[in-house]
């Protein structure tokens, strides 16, 4: 979900009746800086918002072919930055970022020697803070002579990323090519999570762990702990959704399977996950894509919307059912929870989000029909606002979300698998 206020639980927040006016103030502060100035926040008029295609106001060049892109905070100021990976192609290059001018413009920076300089594609990334300075660092999965490894790249606060001499590299098993952030020993360090469809061993047999990872030790040190913090998983993870699921105030991971059971870790508190599939999970065998979690009946437990490009005709609710909840009774445990306003085509990516200022989670599901904008009533209530908030063209393959122009409320860049017809998204109330 990609509003904080959203996703802070009931439960936890301070009873004005129980402690003093001064501590209830110091409390109030700590929350609002907890969730960041940049959160989208009510809207005066929720029923005027709608999307506004704005790519050639902020100068986002369509001559290259990107395979995946981040909002960041590449620099000291206050706006978010751009990181867009790219297709390997002689000559050019694979890591681009667009620095944000004042909410109004990307310009292109060049980010360092270091990036021009690594050998082999490079398969994803993650950007995330990993040494607590303030700006987002660079986690990479790279392949080079048939091997893979992790190049951690660190921020000089300027946008120029570097490595440090003999520091952060790592090997991965073959078939790794994700890798996610996320504080999984509740240290306030970021972490680095890594998975791939089919992980194979040294002897080219499916590894029994699928995913690996590499623990903050402070600094951007990190310690590979896959062996005694994540239990045996079988192959077929596409991908991830990270929450806290079962409430106890860290952070569980949702495994997204193509051709099988999707799968929950829970975390036990200081990083070690135990795989609770078949006590808190509905048995579901369906082709999954994609997951994202909101808490859409209010009782302060986080829910999921798995996207898919089919389901198992047994498990199916109604005719072409591709869409589905999963609605969190507490403690993690999940019920199937199906919905006819969903889309019923093949569906590869979904985003949850306040778009409109109302409180109520909203959902961007990307189809093979192209994007589906489905506005939150409340208590598992949507409305179908596609074509009225949603510029004409709108076929992409992955989103990522920031507020660009800092007016409270969350914009978006999108990826199209059509060449030059990627595009930025203003959020607009007028």
């Amino acid at each position: 979900m990609k509003a904080c206020k959203l996703t802070c639980h009931k439960k936890l927040c301070p009873n004005p009746f129980l402690i003093k006016d001064l501590a209830l103030a110091l409390l109030i502060l700590v929350f609002i800086n907890g969730c960041g100035g940049s959160q989208p926040h009510v809207a005066d008029n929720p029923a005027s918002q709608r999307f506004l295609d704005m790519t050639r106001k902020w100068l986002i060049p369509q001559d290259y072919s990107p395979i995946m892109a981040t909002f960041l905070r590449a620099d000291q100021n206050e706006f978010s930055d751009l990181v867009v990976l790219n297709e390997l192609k002689p000559g050019k290059p694979q890591l681009q970022t667009f620095l944000n001018r004042e909410g109004k413009s990307f310009t292109q920076k060049e980010m360092g020697k270091w990036i021009d300089q690594l050998k082999g594609p490079i398969l994803s990334f993650a950007a995330t803070d990993l040494n607590r300075d303030g700006v987002d660092d660079l986690a990479l999965v790279m392949q080079k002579s048939g091997k893979l490894s992790t190049k951690i790249l660190f921020n000089n606060r300027k946008g120029y990323f570097y490595g440090k001499n003999n520091e952060g590299s790592y090997p991965l098993r073959n078939g790794i090519d994700k890798v996610v952030a996320g504080d999984f020993d509740q240290d306030g360090d970021k972490d680095l999570f890594y998975f791939g469809q089919k992980v194979i061993d040294a002897e080219g047999k499916i590894a029994a762990k699928q995913t690996y990872l590499l623990i903050n030790k402070g600094d951007g040190k990190m310690e590979d702990l896959t062996a005694l913090l994540i239990p045996r998983l079988p192959a077929g993870i596409s991908d991830v959704s990270i929450a806290d699921y079962d409430g106890d105030g860290v952070v569980d991971i949702f495994l997204v399977y193509r051709k099988g059971q999707n799968r929950i870790l829970i975390n036990n508190g200081v990083g070690r996950f135990e795989d609770r599939t078949a006590s808190h999970l509905p048995r579901i065998i369906d082709d999954s894509e994609h997951a994202d979690w909101a808490d859409f009946d209010g009782d302060g437990d986080n829910d999921l919307l798995v996207v898919n490009r089919s389901i198992n005709k047994h498990y199916r609710a109604y005719p072409r059912e591709t869409t589905y909840f999963l609605e969190n009774r507490g403690g993690a445990h999940f019920k199937k929870r199906s919905h006819k306003m969903l889309p019923r085509y093949p569906s590869y990516k979904v985003y949850l989000l306040d778009a409109n200022g109302n409180t109520k989670p909203d959902a961007l599901i990307l189809t093979s029909k192209g994007v589906y904008y489905l506005q939150g009533r409340g208590r598992w209530g949507f409305t179908n606002e596609t074509e009225r908030r949603l510029p004409r063209f709108r076929f992409f393959k992955e989103m990522t979300f920031a507020d660009a122009n800092k007016d409270g409320f969350l914009d978006l860049f999108a990826l199209s698998p059509t060449p030059g017809r990627n595009r930025i998204w203003l959020n607009r109330f007028d």
